[in-house]
């Protein structure tokens, strides 16, 4: 339970990331940290992968049917294979 809100956090984070622009952040450090997050999360087990996944997976299916593609598409974007 608390990988789910670990990860729900995380995902916050990124959302924010993305959006840096609006939120009047440089753009660089934005893509910078998100490359970090990527790298970090690029670097987990097989095993921590499918733990990952299913957990994103849960946390689509809860989210606001307008979120979940984005909740679902965050590994790729971020340039890990879930």
């Amino acid at each position: 339970m608390v990988a789910e809100y670990l990860l729900k956090a995380l995902l916050s984070v990124v959302a924010m990331l993305e959006d840096a622009a609006k939120f009047g952040m440089d753009s660089h450090s934005a893509v910078n940290a998100l490359e970090n997050i990527g790298f970090e999360l690029d670097r987990m087990s097989a095993p921590g992968r499918q733990e990952f996944a299913e957990i994103l997976e849960r946390i689509a299916a809860s989210a606001d049917p307008a979120q979940r593609g984005w909740v679902r598409n965050v590994p790729r974007n971020l340039g890990i294979d879930s």
